[in-house]
């Protein structure tokens, strides 16, 4: 089961070199004005004609699409103002991850910047579950006792039961979320505001929690504020909606790649206006220049750490501080929280492995596994390693309310396998569910988990029958080692930023001698190794591999993306690595 165990088990992932008319790429280079191996990585980008490259590699909020195209921004923004009018606070309802506190913070600020109050609400994990719960909602009005209307944020498109009592209740609720509709679409709500109903601009489709959110505030900017003005909101609200987009891994294409391109410019910029707290935990997490991939590891991680295993208003505070010395306090919770969320991980992860290793075939076609112990918290982790090391849809659930459990999925990456239809066949032994292609999250009834098991396991298997479910890996181009350098990572960084759909650019290197065997490094851990090689000055380094069969004087192919350390070493972030092909 070992996905490290022997030189037969590697490359881990399916390498494809991207296909490349070399005519179309020298074509688009002269076109546009960039050297040829950037044209290349473009044209496998499915970026075709000058225009598009041109917008790619210059994305400016100009191009962005007007809020009220979006179905419901309109009306949601005009009742909202209603409210503001009428001096009633708006709770944003939210959720406890990222995505989740980064767009409530998003619509909070930009209620109290056309002159508006706001209040806002996050569920507790482990006592209310996920999203806009009945539950939550009862402590939700009973905090805020005299609540005349509430916007979620994240969630809420498929729960229609909160929805309804709260109307009963007297509240008016507007709903903005960005999931899948798995249910009835809650009919009581005022307004739905969610790029999965009908009628959605294209460049919008992929918006995440936080990127609905800052639709919505850019509306409400527009009715309330002079022009200069709105700009001035909407620049303090792009950092957050960056932070929320990378965090929730939606595809960094349209708007997405928009939002995040132009918020990662002003949190590195910094400056009076900037958000002392994103400056504070960039600070306590020892991040130098802000990427798409330092938010993602580095700053997201300890956001969504407070929700797992703190308290998620902490983090809430933080986005929302208004002096250095209460963000450097809550950064250093939040710190506090990551160290803790990384020891409870780890120990899960290793329980998980054992009983997968205990109870199933060499081979399962799924993994279910119950454990009440484990923290709600961490969960998806868990679930999300099981399927990097045994490559199958994976579900881990813990204890949830009464007599109900909660559960993470999480799906390989295949174009062929959707983990949406796989949940809904078994939707008769769920309680609910929601979710994404790759990652979904579940309420069960406890004396249904055993069902769920054989259920899910049987579609999973006829689901993933005869797919190679290693992650596919493309590569933009084979260079030589001389091409190791400053001047082709400069190169390539004007892809950024990278992420789904977007992915940063791989290169790949044949023949590499290992100067020395691989070094495991790490404070905690002994999965992350380094390695220097005879042909090139320039270093590489692999995370979580529990092990590596090479030694020194092996010759190795290396696929790999260029990284910066901690001192700003110039290192290549190793993909994936194989014997070489070579030798």
């Amino acid at each position: 089961m070992n996905d490290t165990g022997n030189n037969a088990t590697w490359p881990l992932c399916r390498w494809r070199t991207g296909e490349v008319d070399d005519a179309q790429a020298e074509s688009l280079a002269q076109a546009v004005g960039v050297d040829v191996p950037l044209a290349r990585c473009l044209v496998i980008r499915g970026i075709e004609t000058a225009a598009e490259a041109e917008a790619f590699l210059d994305p400016r909020l100009s191009q962005c699409v007007m809020p009220d195209e979006m179905p419901g921004v309109a009306q949601a923004a005009d009742i909202i103002c209603s409210h503001i009018a009428r001096k009633n606070t708006i709770v944003v309802f939210g959720d406890f991850d990222a995505d989740g506190m980064t767009a409530a913070s998003i619509l909070a600020q930009a209620i109290e910047g056309i002159g508006g109050r706001a209040e806002i609400f996050i569920p507790d994990r482990k006592a209310e579950g996920y999203g806009f719960t009945s539950g939550a909602l009862r402590r939700c009005l009973e905090t805020h006792p005299d609540t005349k209307i509430i916007v979620t944020v994240d969630c809420g498109i498929s729960q229609a039961d909160a929805c309804r009592d709260a109307v009963a209740a007297g509240v008016e609720v507007v709903i903005t979320d960005h999931h899948q509709v798995t249910e009835s679409t809650p009919a009581e709500a005022s307004a739905l505001v969610n790029p999965e109903l009908g009628g959605t601009p294209e460049p919008l489709r992929h918006l995440c929690g936080a990127g609905v959110a800052f639709k919505l505030a850019h509306q409400l900017a527009r009715k309330g504020l002079s022009a200069g003005d709105g700009r001035a909101l909407v620049n303090k609200l792009l950092p957050l909606a960056a932070i929320g987009t990378v965090a929730d891994l939606v595809p960094l294409i349209g708007e997405n790649r928009i939002i995040v391109a132009r918020g990662l410019a002003l949190i590195n910029a910094g400056g009076r206006d900037s958000n002392v707290g994103i400056a504070e935990l960039k600070r306590t997490a020892r991040v130098g220049k802000a990427t798409s991939e330092s938010v993602g590891f580095a700053l997201a991680t300890r956001i969504n750490a407070a929700g797992r295993v703190g308290d998620p208003n902490t983090a809430v505070a933080l986005l929302n501080a208004h002096s250095r010395a209460d963000a450097a306090r809550f950064a250093q919770q939040l710190e506090r929280d990551n160290e803790e969320r990384r020891s409870e991980e780890a120990d899960a992860v290793d329980a998980a492995a054992e009983l997968v290793d205990a109870s199933f075939v060499e081979h399962p076609a799924a993994i279910v596994l119950f454990k009440p112990e484990w923290h709600p918290g961490v969960i998806g982790l868990v679930a999300s390693r099981m399927v990097a090391r045994y490559r199958v849809p994976s579900v881990i659930i813990t204890t949830g309310e009464d007599d109900f459990a909660r559960g993470s999925a999480r799906c390989p990456e295949h174009e062929d396998l959707d983990l949406m239809p796989l949940l809904a066949s078994c939707s008769h032994l769920l309680e609910r569910h929601g979710g994404h292609r790759v990652a979904a999250g579940l309420t069960i009834a406890k004396d249904n988990i055993g069902s769920f098991r054989t259920a899910f396991t049987e579609v999973c298997a006829q689901a993933i029958k005869g797919l190679d479910l290693r992650p596919e890996l493309v590569v933009d181009a084979w260079i030589g080692p001389g091409r190791l350098n400053e001047n082709t990572e400069a190169l390539l960084e004007r892809l950024e930023p990278c992420g789904m759909k977007n992915p940063s650019p791989k290169l790949g290197v044949r023949g590499l001698t290992l100067r020395q065997d691989p070094r495991s490094f790490g404070k905690k851990r002994r999965d992350n190794w380094a390695m220097e090689f005879e042909e090139t000055n320039m270093g590489g380094v692999l995370f979580r591999r529990e092990s590596l069969p090479f030694k020194a004087g092996d010759k190795i192919d290396v696929v790999f993306a260029f990284s910066r350390d901690m001192f700003g070493t110039l290192q290549m972030m190793a993909r994936d690595i194989a014997p070489s092909f070579k030798a």
